[in-house]
């Protein structure tokens, strides 16, 4: 295998919460030397998302993988100066604070560019750099929400409904993974840096888009567990709980379904001759599959049948199921991840793979760093003392307990805007009382 493909790429990592740092870790994972910029005394936000081992948040382990922590508060002169000085060094600068809030800071693209006019510069936000809705604070499921996927998601006759996991940070990380990697290839040829919008909004926009409507006048929307167009296409219930996807769309694999069902004269029922027809009749046409998909005590049992068969179709995995599947485990999809420091009572868990494979390099996955682990590190190649480092770490953590005490900001007001008490009564813990 060659060498890391990013092996001496510097990144700066600015980011908060899942998208950024995620994009962050990716590139990790390829080699590169990520500098993790957090607050002091809480850090990214992340390390306090459950669920949570000895204290250390699963989430923030898996996020922010083969990073160094550095830690400044970017509103003192110092921790801004330092991070233009690291910025000067860096490749690529990667961000997620609300749209002005690095500007105001000095930090903003056309103040990096003055200084390392090659930095690739990405900003991930909600909504965007520019627009009416630029300052409107969102995350994941706004994004979910406003992109129009959440009316497209759920059944028919319910409401909308979120997608399970966090799809817009996931995409939004994999965005910016892939648009950095241009903007790289892109300065290869020219010398030229450039700024990345990354829009959680707009990437779940485009993958859930159908403005259909424009032409047909017909809005598309919610259609449950069965496409609107094509059957069967859908999940069908089998017995013990269990689920089927089945699409047997062409006259081939609907011949092959029917067969398998042991129904053959359904292929020329006048109720499922066609697709329309099909579609038609869909009521009809699931209670067939699912009184047949019933049949089976173990739901595998039936899709074995119809892989045989031809039919495209899989079972609905939990979980567990995908932790057991002897094809995720022989194509490495997932992997044992190193868990952080102080995590006592777990050395490693399941883990899923970056979703891509190239044949010439792997990536290799690291640890998270524990808060502020490489700040005599980072800092001090840029020519300050231990002792400098040291004494800055120390009033930063000094002006965050004297804020918190004059109920100028709590601990989880600067994570949600909410005061919490059990923050409250860990930050007092750790010395904070």
């Amino acid at each position: 295998m060659a060498k890391p493909v990013y092996e001496g790429l510097k990144v700066l990592d600015a980011t908060n919460n899942y998208a950024g740092p995620l994009a962050g870790s990716m590139l990790a994972d390829y080699g590169a030397e990520v500098w993790h910029i957090e607050k002091p005394v809480l850090g990214d936000d992340n390390r306090f998302f459950p669920p949570m081992i000895d204290g250390i948040s699963i989430n923030y382990c898996s996020d922010n993988r083969g990073k160094k922590s550095v830690v400044l508060d970017l509103k003192d002169p110092r921790g801004a100066e330092i991070f233009k000085k690291l910025a000067a060094k860096a490749d690529v600068i990667l961000e997620s604070f609300r749209p002005g809030v690095m500007e105001k800071l000095g930090l903003d693209y056309e103040s990096i560019r003055a200084i390392n006019p090659r930095a690739i510069y990405c900003s991930i936000s909600a909504y965007g750099q520019t627009g009416p809705y630029a300052q409107r604070p969102g995350d994941d499921v706004i994004a979910q929400a406003v992109s129009g996927l959440m009316d497209m998601t759920g059944d028919p006759n319910g409401p909308p409904t979120k997608i399970g996991p966090a799809i817009g940070d996931w995409m939004g990380a994999l965005n910016a993974f892939g648009c950095i990697g241009t903007a790289l290839y892109y300065r290869s040829i020219s010398g030229q840096g450039q700024h990345i919008d990354i829009s959680l909004c707009r990437t779940l926009m485009w993958v859930s888009a159908k403005l259909d409507s424009d032409i047909t006048g017909v809005r598309s929307t919610r259609t449950g567990n069965h496409h609107i167009n094509l059957a069967p296409y859908g999940i069908f219930q089998g017995s013990n709980g269990q689920s089927a996807i089945i699409g047997a769309l062409s006259a081939k694999t609907w011949g092959a379904l029917c067969k398998v069902m042991n129904k053959p004269e359904l292929e020329a029922d006048p109720k499922f001759v066609s697709n329309d027809k099909r579609v038609e009749n869909l009521q009809t046409l699931i209670s067939v599959i699912e009184g047949w998909l019933k049949s089976f005590e173990d739901i595998d049992d039936a899709v074995n049948l119809l892989i045989d068969a031809g039919v495209p179709c899989g079972k609905v995995y939990n979980q567990d199921d995908i932790l057991k599947d002897p094809h995720y485990n022989t194509c490495k999809w997932f992997t044992d991840m190193p868990m952080a420091d102080g995590m006592k009572s777990v050395r490693s868990r399941k883990f899923p793979t970056d979703p891509m494979e190239f044949s010439a390099f792997e990536p290799v996955y690291k640890k998270a760093p524990a808060l502020g682990e490489n700040n005599v590190e980072v800092i001090g190649e840029l020519g300050y003392s231990e002792e400098e480092i040291l004494a800055m770490e120390k009033e930063w953590e000094d002006a965050f307990y004297t804020k918190t005490k004059k109920n100028e900001c709590t601990g989880f007001e600067v994570l949600t805007g909410i005061w919490d008490p059990d923050l409250i009564s860990f930050l007092n813990r750790i010395g904070g009382n």
